[in-house]
């Protein structure tokens, strides 16, 4: 069935649709069912003519008589006198003519502080009002007097003159450190960003960050503290979420005023969700530095030959099998075996770790660890009292989720990481990640459950919080005794 295109006298043309016909008639005032019958009536009466396109005025034509038979000559009128929702209503300033955008009028409410619904709600009733007056023409600052005097109506005198006053602002708003300098711009990017350390999905983030924004703008506030404008994020994250994610965002903010850098260590066997945890926690912190212990040991590989480091050359889970050739065993190995394989692997790749962590130390830059070798006893290092060190061990008990990680996993990666290897040695697996734990809890580094990826990194960011919420604590009994 071939397309109907409606055409402008402007030569512009779009597909024939019933919904804006409708949509024409019912701010005509014309009942909705009546509407649709109207409009399919036209619809018909188009296609069994073969009419490949109609002008605008025609249709419009159609629409005015169809009304006139069926409600009267009053209804008609008021077709007639309309602009349609299939005619452009073009803005003229200094720069030419555009047509009327609801999407930038919604934009420009936003800025003067209304929040989303409130704006599409009032674009929609702008737009309305044009067309049932209708314009096919309007200068821009006569809009501006339009969109205002309906602002006016309904939200009262205080919302126009925000309306009125928002290209004042330009995206001028400014946060300034204590003492008044340096002044930044205020950006709900980087406000976004704080948001999500705090826990908050990237989405509702961002919701906030705009309602931050809207709650200054309505204050009329060009200039606004970094402490007052943190504090404000605060009660709106009390109100919004609840106590608990305003003070973790309090927290975070408050790592600010620490000179040492951050550095996360995340441990755990192949499949617990370990890099994906890093790669949230490194997003939502705004760590720029992630790393992984399997790229050290790759590094190391190249540099240390087979013959001289067998266990570096192997999978962390069967580097007892290198060990057993150096030492002789043969048959199943015992769980020892399986362990001191691996820890002898550790051992290699700490070096490179440990390397990690003084250059970033030394640099003062935070940093994301994660691998199988990030273990608890291997992980100090001579500059760590010049960061905030923060290790956590991720593990998924339940043994089937598992083992189906592998398998989603093998597809995810189209097979260039075969379930085969690590099912095989499933039970070496287990038996690391046992060791693990209770290397972890012997030595008080946190466990964080991997079965819910999201539930997580709620915990890893729990972890965090509180390790600064316990050097803060240090610092203010510092201060006491002092």
């Amino acid at each position: 069935m071939p397309e109907i295109y409606v055409t402008t006298s402007r030569g512009m043309r779009w597909p024939f649709s019933k919904g804006l016909v409708i949509e024409s008639l019912v701010n005509a005032g014309v009942e909705l069912s009546v509407a649709d019958e109207i409009a399919h009536a036209i619809e018909r009466s188009l296609r069994a003519s073969g009419a490949t396109q109609i002008a605008s005025e025609e249709l419009k034509r159609r629409m005015t008589e169809a009304v006139a038979e069926r409600l009267g000559p009053e209804a008609a009128a008021r077709v007639a006198r309309q602009t349609q929702s299939f005619e452009e209503i073009l803005v003229e300033d200094e720069h030419g003519e555009r047509p009327f955008s609801k999407g930038l009028l919604v934009r420009s409410l936003e800025e003067a502080g209304f929040s989303l619904r409130e704006a599409h709600a009032l674009a929609k009733q702008v737009e309305q009002r044009l067309r049932q007056a209708g314009k096919v023409r309007i200068e821009a600052d006569e809009l501006e007097d339009f969109v205002a005097q309906i602002i006016k109506e309904q939200y009262g005198k205080d919302a126009r003159k925000r309306y009125q006053k928002r290209l004042e602002y330009g995206g001028g708003i400014f946060v300034v450190e204590p003492g008044g300098e340096p002044r930044v711009p205020f950006s709900k990017g980087i406000l976004s960003q704080s948001l999500m350390a705090a826990g908050l999905t990237p989405d509702r983030a961002y919701r906030l960050a705009r309602e931050v924004e809207r709650e200054l703008i309505r204050d009329g506030r060009r200039v606004v503290g970094r402490d007052e404008l943190r504090e404000r994020v605060a009660r709106l994250l009390e109100r919004r979420i609840g106590e608990e994610v305003a003070e973790r965002y309090r927290v975070l903010r408050a790592v600010r005023r620490l000179e040492r850098p951050m550095h996360i260590l995340i441990g755990g066997v192949s499949g617990v969700g370990k890099s994906t945890l890093a790669a949230s926690l490194a997003y939502r912190l705004g760590i720029t530095r992630m790393t992984s212990s399997d790229s050290v040991r790759e590094i190391l590989r190249a540099t240390t030959t087979r013959d001289l480091v067998p266990t570096l050359h192997t999978s962390s889970f069967d580097a007892w099998k290198a060990l057993a050739e150096v030492l002789g065993l043969e048959g199943e190995p015992g769980d020892e075996v399986v362990l001191q394989g691996f820890r002898d692997q550790v051992a290699r790749v700490s070096v490179g770790i440990r390397a990690i962590q003084e250059r970033n130390a030394r640099e003062r830059t935070s940093v994301v660890i994660e691998g199988v070798h990030v273990v608890p006893g291997f992980l100090s290092h001579p500059l760590q009292s010049e960061v905030v060190q923060i290790p956590m061990l991720v593990v998924v008990r339940d043994e089937k989720l598992h083992r189906d990680r592998f398998r989603l996993r093998e597809r995810e990666t189209s097979g260039r990481r075969p379930v085969d290897k690590y099912l095989a040695n499933f039970g070496a697996l287990r038996m690391i990640q046992d060791h693990l734990e209770a290397l972890a809890r012997a030595m008080g580094v946190p466990v964080i459950p991997g079965d819910n990826l999201d539930k997580a990194v709620d915990k890893g960011l729990e972890v965090i919080t509180e390790r600064f919420h316990d050097l803060f604590r240090a610092q203010e009994r510092d201060g006491a005794r002092a």
